[in-house]
């Protein structure tokens, strides 16, 4: 066995685990952006609490709603000149600085970083019918 069909053989694997872990992860990341619905980019006006803990208060369909913030999101829109957040259509009372929610974006990088190894696994595995 020579070192080309070596490394196809170790490309061919990459190019199956990637595929197996990346596919079903994006079909999780849609069917999660899907349940939780659209959302809007909306103003926000931040307040101080009478327990100077910041509390941020948004407009959604004719009524206001707040919600407490923590002290990273409190640093976080401090820093903003207009402080914006992503409310959700579905249930307006429901905040979050971020468009996209975490479960969201963390399955939908790792199954791009999945992918990306089974395209190069892939890749690899077709070196031995260019190469010789």
């Amino acid at each position: 066995m020579e070192v080309v069909d070596g490394i196809a053989m170790v490309g061919e694997i990459i190019c199956w685990v990637g595929l197996i872990l990346g596919v079903p992860l994006l079909l999780f990341s849609f069917l999660v952006k899907t349940v939780q619905g659209p959302t809007v980019r909306t103003r926000l006006t931040v307040l101080d609490d009478l327990e100077d803990r910041p509390v941020a208060l948004w407009s959604a369909e004719g009524r206001t709603c707040s919600r407490r913030l923590s002290p990273a999101e409190a640093v976080d829109l401090a820093g903003a000149e207009i402080p914006v957040g992503y409310v959700s259509v579905r249930e307006p009372d429901r905040m979050r600085l971020e468009a996209r929610s975490p479960l969201e974006r963390a399955c939908s990088t790792i199954s791009l970083v999945m992918l990306c190894a089974a395209a190069l696994g892939f890749a690899a595995s077709i070196l031995p019918l260019i190469w010789r």
